[in-house]
Formats: structure tokens, C-alpha cells, sequence
């Protein structure tokens, strides 16, 4: 038996497959870098079309679970539209297969009734990702940090309870923090960079992206750059001190390499306040909750970090427990698990406990 998850998001689009046979259970994860607002509407479906193709080689999966995140885009004027657009896309992707939504309190919808609560299902694929890490760690806060954003959510129970449900009730709450390791413009976290012994005013064009900064200081590789650059050049170290370099209106001429890795340092120090404030405001609305779970491409040097400039010694990372993919595809994996539990009657500790290492 299978069954596929979708993370439907704004830049990037992720899927996951958990295969149920006699002989065990496995899991399959895909990721396409997908902006939306770059595509016609046409493309979406097609694209989810061919990553079921991918996942499941020519068999019809089971049932699909959904998270969507696309919907902010302003590749569409309301959140409704996005919404129902990612929604027929995923009817049109697996046409005659049941489709299961994924809503802010980890509850599964079908399509109608998801076209119908729609602000349930807009921005919802961290509590998939809660619902999951809630079946391994009761009660903790989990950081999920990844290419666009950063999502710092409280379980209890085994049950997300944000403060927060929507994206803006979420931003101030400090439950959502609009910081990534990719696609986040230098000039949103900073406006001085230290330069020649001096503070320098930076320009607010986008010269230069995070993924700039992560890959220069060694936090990234080439491979994990999957967003288009600034500039259009390539996503290498020296094209990417060169970005840097711009965002002081300067060039790899005119300034050092080793001023370019101090302002990227500083950076990257900048950032890190951004998702220790975030956390801050999270745990002390939680403050007997003393465990951490570090999720997403950011894990090891965003969220792990925060954690430990906090005090917070109890941290564990979703990669450890259950892989790199499972990790970086979070709510993809916790949407086929939610699908999975619920066609299945099986358990999702025990799925979880059979798939260590993804």
C-alpha cells in the first residue's frame, strides 16, 4: 500500500511516499525548487503529476495527504484562490484518489470541506510536522528551519498548540520568524555590515541572499543552493563572496575575501538573533518545557544554536532520529504519515519506529 504527502509550498514543492508491504515499510522523499509565482497555473499540476510518478513508479497510490503553503504567494490576490488552486492542482495530480488536507489543529479535511474552511488549511504544514515529532517527544518545542522561513512551535501532549493558527497571528507570537537559510535577502536582517574597522550602511537591493552567506561560512553546500541567485551567476563560493561583496556596493576587487567572510559572519550572527528572539517569546509563554527538537536545512546551525545560546540542553534533532530527507522534507513525511495511520489503523509510533534513518 502506498501513500504519498505533499508540502505544496511557495519557492519549493516536497513529497514523500511511505510504502507498506508485508516485508516492511519504507519511505521515499522528492523536492522540486518551484516558485509559483514564476509558473502558470498550468505547471503546478504537472508538476505534482510528476513527482507522483517519481515516488510511486507507475502505481496508484492509496490515498494523498496535503499541506500548502503557496497560498501566500502573490502569484494569486487572495489566500482563497491559492488555496483552491493548490487543491484542484492535487485533484487533477491524482484524479479518482482520495485527497486528505491537513488543517492548523492536525486534523484532516477532505477537499470540500477544505475549499470551505480555507484559512484552516492556508499556511498549515507545521502542525504536520508537530503532529510527527509529537508521536516521538511529548512535550518540547520544535524550530524548523528552512530555506524561507523559520517555524518555532510548542507540543504538548504529543499535540502542537501554538499560540498562533494563521501566519500573522503566528508572526506575532514569535511562532513564525520570516528568516531562512536560502532565500532571505541580506538586507532584511541587517542594515550595517562592520567593514575597514567601520560600520557600513548596506544597500536594500537584492544583492545578496542567505544562501550567500551560509555557503561562504561552510554552513551549505553547493548542492543545498537550489534557489536562484541575486544576480543570475552561479551558486559557488566565488560568485557568492562577490554577491556579498555587492551588497556594500563594492566588488571582489575592492574589498577582501577575509572582509567578505566578517560581514558574512556578522550576518549569520544577525540571523541567529532573529531565531533566538523567536524562541525566547516562544519558550517563555512554555517555560516548563525544557527539550528542543532542531528540524530543516537550518537545524544544525540556526535552530541548534538558538537552543543553546538559551540555556536549553535537552536537544535532539529530527535528522539523528529519523534522516537528512526526513528532516529537510518534514511535512511531506508527516502528511504520509497522518495518511498512512489513518487508511492503515497502524499506529504512527510504530511506522516511525520502523523508518529510522530515512
Amino acid at each position: 500500500m502506498l501513500f504519498m504527502g505533499l508540502d505544496v509550498g511557495g519557492a519549493n514543492t516536497k513529497a514523500a511516499v511511505i510504502d507498506v508491504t508485508p516485508g516492511g515499510i519504507e519511505v521515499k522523499t522528492a523536492r522540486e525548487y518551484f516558485p509559483v509565482w514564476t509558473k502558470s497555473r498550468r505547471e503546478l499540476p504537472e508538476l505534482l503529476f510528476r513527482m507522483r510518478s517519481l515516488l510511486c513508479s507507475g502505481v496508484e497510490p492509496d490515498c494523498v495527504c496535503v499541506t500548502m503553503t503557496a497560498e501566500l504567494s502573490d502569484a494569486y490576490e487572495t489566500k482563497r484562490e491559492g488555496v483552491n488552486h493548490v487543491l484542484s492542482s492535487v485533484e487533477e495530480a491524482f484524479s479518482g484518489i482520495d485527497v486528505y488536507v491537513v488543517n492548523c489543529t492536525a486534523k484532516l479535511l477532505d477537499v470540500d470541506e477544505a475549499r470551505r474552511r480555507y484559512m484552516e488549511v492556508a499556511a498549515a504544514n507545521w502542525p504536520a510536522t508537530g503532529w510527527m515529532i509529537g508521536k516521538i517527544f511529548k512535550d518540547c518545542i520544535f524550530i524548523d528551519v528552512g530555506s524561507t522561513t523559520t517555524d518555532i512551535i510548542p507540543v504538548r501532549g504529543g499535540v502542537p498548540c501554538p499560540e498562533g493558527k494563521s501566519d500573522v497571528e503566528r508572526l506575532i507570537s514569535g511562532e513564525l520568524v520570516f528568516t531562512g537559510v536560502l532565500r532571505t535577502n541580506v538586507s532584511a536582517i541587517v542594515s550595517k555590515v562592520p567593514l575597514r574597522g567601520r560600520m557600513c550602511r548596506v544597500s536594500s537591493e537584492k544583492f545578496a541572499l542567505t544562501a550567500d552567506v551560509h555557503l561562504v561560512l561552510g554552513h551549505i553546500l553547493e548542492e543545498d543552493y537550489t534557489c536562484e541567485t541575486a544576480d543570475g551567476r552561479g551558486r559557488d563560493a566565488y560568485h557568492s563572496m562577490a554577491r556579498i561583496a555587492r551588497a556594500v556596493c563594492a566588488d571582489v576587487e575592492e574589498i577582501s575575501q577575509d572582509d567578505v567572510l566578517k560581514i558574512a559572519r556578522h550576518v549569520y550572527l544577525k540571523q541567529l538573533e532573529q531565531v533566538v528572539e523567536g524562541l525566547e517569546q516562544v519558550s517563555s509563554r512554555n517555560p516548563d518545557i525544557d527539550t528542543v527538537i532542531t528540524v530543516g536545512l537550518g537545524e544544525d546551525f540556526l535552530a541548534k544554536r538558538a537552543a543553546e545560546n538559551l540555556g536549553f540542553t535537552r536537544i535532539h534533532s529530527l535528522k539523528s532520529m529519523l534522516g537528512k530527507k526526513a528532516s529537510e522534507n518534514a511535512p511531506a513525511v508527516a502528511a504520509a504519515l497522518m495518511a498512512t495511520e489513518k487508511k492503515t489503523r497502524i499506529d504512527a509510533e510504530k511506522i516511525l519506529s520502523e523508518v529510522r534513518g530515512i
